[in-house]
């Protein structure tokens, strides 16, 4: 895969680096290899019609895509917080809540969805949200998913140390600190896959992955432990899904003062 695209995204990130949020540099120097890999799924699956990409910010793979000549279209919770890379490169970014409001397109609008690193940050109506995403696309059309591995080695160890998956202080402090949630759950692939078998799709093809790591001797050692054990305990669950039903159009979810009390 030509790679000149991430070269392109890069320069643009180092030339901005005093106008976008600090966090966007690095977070795409530590995700690289992920959006490479995502990218080459995509490519070799060969989409010829609209693509979706939920939860583009911060921008990264919604740019790779559209250099690519990829009709994309990306959703976000705020896009106006990534709009530095999103006037760049001239990206169809649109707002919305997509647990709380139905996405703004018609029926059957896209032949493919990208639905990356998502799954895990979803806290309100997970069910919605996924008939949004079965409606939108066509028959047929296919879905990648891809969410951290609930069974991975640094979650289990986290486990075996007395932790949680997740400090919530920090993944709560990620809504006002980036503007979304952080990762609400991780889930098992059995979990993960009777969520999409229940809102109309079929599961083509799940694997384990994991993004090899030598910037610190503790990443080094974790992707050294990797290698030695079975896939099903790597970081990351790679799921690829068709649409072969529609599903139940759920209305969302109406959240008011009265109702948490």
């Amino acid at each position: 895969m030509d790679l000149h695209s991430f070269q392109v995204v890069e320069q643009f990130l180092l030339r901005n680096v005093n106008v976008i949020d600090s966090w966007q540099l690095s977070y795409f120097i530590d995700h690289k290899k992920r959006f490479q890999a995502d990218l080459e799924l995509v490519l070799e699956q060969n989409p010829r019609g609209p693509i979706l990409e939920i939860g583009s910010a911060p921008g990264h793979m919604t740019a790779l895509l559209a250099l690519h000549n990829l009709d994309i279209t990306g959703i976000d919770l705020a896009p106006d917080r990534v709009a530095p890379i999103v006037e760049e490169f001239k990206l169809n970014i649109q707002a919305c809540d997509i647990e709380l409001t139905p996405l703004p397109f018609p029926d059957n609008s896209f032949e493919y969805i990208v639905f990356s690193e998502v799954f895990e940050h979803l806290r309100i109506d997970l069910p919605f949200t996924l008939s949004q995403l079965n409606r939108v696309l066509i028959p047929g059309g296919k879905l990648l998913l891809t969410t951290p591995n609930v069974y991975s080695l640094p979650s289990i160890a986290r486990f075996l140390t007395g932790r949680s998956i997740a400090d919530p202080l920090v993944e709560f402090g990620k809504l006002r600190g980036l503007g979304h949630m952080g990762h609400v759950r991780e889930y098992s692939s059995k979990e993960v896959s009777r969520c999409l078998e229940a809102s109309g799709f079929v599961l083509n093809s799940t694997h384990y992955r994991y993004h090899q790591n030598a910037s610190s001797k503790k990443k080094a050692l974790l992707s050294l432990a990797y290698r030695a054990v079975p896939s099903k305990f790597h970081r990351e669950m790679v799921i690829l899904a068709e649409k072969v039903a529609d599903t139940d159009k759920f209305e969302p979810v109406v959240i008011s003062s009265t109702a948490l009390q």
